[in-house]
């Protein structure tokens, strides 16, 4: 009979078998580990016998040199500051420098208006005060107060007589004897005579004079734009008209500008003139017309009335637009048409601008 006999295993020691002492559990290694790690420096300090250095002898850490570095940023900001003045004055001098048409991105499109040279009031006669401190009276060449031809545009009939002599000026002049004879006494002082001193001629020579850009026309219902000719002609007539000036051109869209001045004996005569033409529904190249409701017409002084054409364009503008002012004894009449339609923009600044060289 046989006897199993099993083999007794050896003993683990606690070192093989990771065993832990009962003050340690075994669940806890990382705390074993940083015990013995701290055990160990202990350990080398007591093995080496260094002496603790005492805290008063370690060196003190250099504080930031906080005042510099702000330094240097306030510089960077100056700097930067600097540069920004600089571009913007130099983009500002570039873009101000040429015209605003010719800078790509600030060109505006055009809405009608003109562009007029420079307009300077022409010289007073020798002794000869200005209207408003004449009660309105216009002793200057009448040639010389209508609006010159704009840039672009072309003048029809435009002044050829730049310069004229006095005894040209008079020839020209449409004010004649019977002007005078056709007026009150006390208008006489305005008549042919006063005509003929805002000519080039009294103290001043014909060549220190500047070129004038109108020219005569008669004082009838031709020169007053109207269609009906015979009965314009007659207020004219009644009124006693003293001279007549005109200005004509065509700008580039083919819209057509006429302008007259008619000057009178009085104020009270030029009056009476404007009501009696803005009554007509008709003139030269208007058809058939009707009173504008637009009131604020950009007009220095005096009294305005405005028509427009009946027909108008494709586009809603009116075919023609006619104004009739008053500036003390002077009427102006600016007419502007165009079968493609009047743009309001156009017809306003030449109102304006007229209307400030009679002021």
């Amino acid at each position: 009979m046989s006897t199993d006999i099993t083999p007794s295993q050896p003993e683990e020691t606690p070192e093989q078998a990771g065993a832990t002492t009962p003050d340690q559990p075994a669940d806890t290694p990382e705390r074993t580990d940083h015990t013995e790690g701290t055990e160990h420096t202990e350990g080398t300090e007591g093995t080496t016998g260094t002496p603790e250095q005492p805290e008063a002898d370690a060196p003190e850490p250099a504080e930031p040199t906080a005042p510099r570095r702000d330094r240097k940023k306030l510089l960077r900001v100056v700097a930067l500051a600097a540069l920004l003045v600089v571009t913007g004055t130099a983009t500002a001098v570039a873009v101000t420098l040429p015209d605003r048409t010719d800078v790509p991105g600030l060109a505006t499109p055009n809405d009608g208006r003109y562009a007029f040279p420079a307009l300077t009031l022409p010289p007073l006669p020798s002794g000869a005060a200005a209207p408003k401190d004449t009660k309105g009276r216009h002793a200057a060449d009448l040639r010389a107060l209508v609006l010159p031809v704009p840039k672009g545009a072309k003048g029809i009939n435009s002044a050829e007589n730049a310069g004229a002599t006095s005894a040209a000026s008079a020839t020209a002049s449409p004010s004649g004897s019977a002007g005078s004879t056709a007026s009150p006494s006390a208008s006489a002082s305005a008549s042919a005579s006063g005509s003929a001193s805002a000519s080039p001629s009294g103290s001043a020579s014909a060549a220190t004079l500047p070129p004038v850009p109108g020219r005569w026309v008669p004082c009838d219902g031709e020169g007053a734009l109207a269609k009906d000719t015979a009965a314009v002609g007659a207020m004219l007539t009644t009124n006693a008209c003293r001279a007549a000036a005109a200005q004509t051109w065509t700008a580039k869209d083919g819209t057509l500008t006429e302008i007259r001045l008619l000057r009178f004996g009085s104020s009270a005569e030029a009056i009476e003139f404007r009501r009696s033409i803005a009554l007509q529904n008709s003139s030269r190249h208007l058809e058939s017309s009707k009173y504008d409701s637009m009131t604020n017409y950009p007009i220095g002084s005096g009294t305005l009335d405005v028509r427009v054409a009946d027909a108008k364009a494709g586009g809603g503008d009116p075919t023609g637009r006619i104004a009739y002012f008053q500036v003390g004894d002077v009427v102006a009449i600016v007419e502007l048409s165009n079968a493609k339609g009047v743009p309001l923009n156009a017809f306003r600044q030449v109102l304006a601008l007229q209307s400030s060289l009679l002021e």
